[in-house]
């Protein structure tokens, strides 16, 4: 009897979403490597150092430290070669630097069999991989959790939430299916989108609004943005616009949903958009995919989106 081979999963972009899901698909078993640059000392001395905490009661700036666990990818490589190629990519480096990222996904990828998983925020992005690994099946994994890395291979999540994938065009519904189900299997809350391009702009309802005015507002934390009326009133402005245009898009997003999206951001606490904690740390912040690319898609439809016009114009100038 020949055993099937376990699938050989890389990462490539170990930041606060990437390290998460790889260091639960690790402590389920997955066979996943990563590729490290800046972390690669710690991680090859600690692994991956995953936190789970909550706020405590009312008082939105006390964190309790729930469970604490040390998880040890298979491979810890500055190489990609020295990986070679694998089963499934997870992408979750920002969108800032997809250029940058082929040549060191080159190794890890078999031409028409490799999954390519992007976990990135905004537009664009599995468009972007598929021009370049046109044979390979690219999927997007839409991330509604709450997690930061707080240092060098050391990620926090304080809320689990759930994730949504799709693939590029729903060409590939079977790949999809396979990654929800490893997914699931890793106790990461995970449902097939049915619609990739409807579940990105679900996500760009709670993005565009408390990842940008986080930032114009000076550094604020989300629940700073729904306590202010004048914050939470644009916020929802924004979110009516991105429904807007999903909708002329053909993709209907309801008022329960919408609310849902202020819902979920109160059990947040005083939490950091990560573009916030990008644009604080001096690193790039993913403008054109969160912002730009909506913007232009709405106008090229004939929709008024003076919000969110106003909103990337000032995201501009500060970042």
């Amino acid at each position: 009897m020949v055993l099937a081979r376990q699938p050989k999963w890389a990462l490539v972009g170990p930041g606060a979403i990437g390290l998460y899901y790889s260091a639960l698909l690790i402590k389920s078993g997955a066979s996943l490597s990563i590729l490290a640059r800046s972390d690669l000392v710690a991680m090859r001395e600690n692994g991956i150092l995953l936190r789970s905490l909550q706020y405590s009661g009312e008082d939105a700036d006390t964190l309790v430290l729930n469970s604490e666990f040390n998880l040890m990818p298979k491979q810890i490589a500055a190489d990609a070669n020295e990986i070679g190629f694998v089963d499934y990519v997870l992408i979750a480096a920002k969108s800032t630097v997809n250029q940058s990222l082929i040549s060191s996904l080159g190794p890890l990828v078999k031409e028409g069999h490799t999954v390519l998983i992007t976990l990135q925020n905004g537009l664009g992005n599995a468009e972007f991989f598929a021009q370049h690994f046109p044979r390979n099946p690219v999927l997007s994994g839409l991330c509604f959790v709450c997690v930061n890395r707080t240092a060098p291979s050391v990620v926090e999540n304080y809320l689990t939430g759930r994730v949504e994938i799709g693939s590029l065009q729903d060409r590939w519904p079977e790949c999809a299916a396979a990654v929800v189900d490893t997914f699931n299997s890793a106790g990461i809350r995970t449902k097939l989108a049915k619609s990739m391009s409807a579940a990105l702009w679900r996500k760009l309802c709670w993005n565009i609004p408390f990842n940008g005015l986080s930032i114009v507002g000076g550094g604020i934390t989300t629940d700073r943005i729904l306590s202010d009326p004048s914050c939470r009133a644009r916020a929802t402005r924004l979110m009516q616009e991105v429904r807007s245009v999903s909708t002329k898009a053909g993709y209907l997003i309801s008022d329960d949903f919408i609310q849902s999206q202020f819902d979920v951001t109160e059990s947040m606490g005083a939490y950091k958009p990560s573009s916030l904690i990008d644009f604080l740390s001096g690193r790039s912040v993913e403008v054109e995919a969160i912002w730009g690319e909506p913007l232009r898609r709405g106008i090229a439809m004939g929709i008024d989106m003076f919000e969110l016009q106003d909103l990337y114009e000032s995201l501009k100038k500060i970042v």
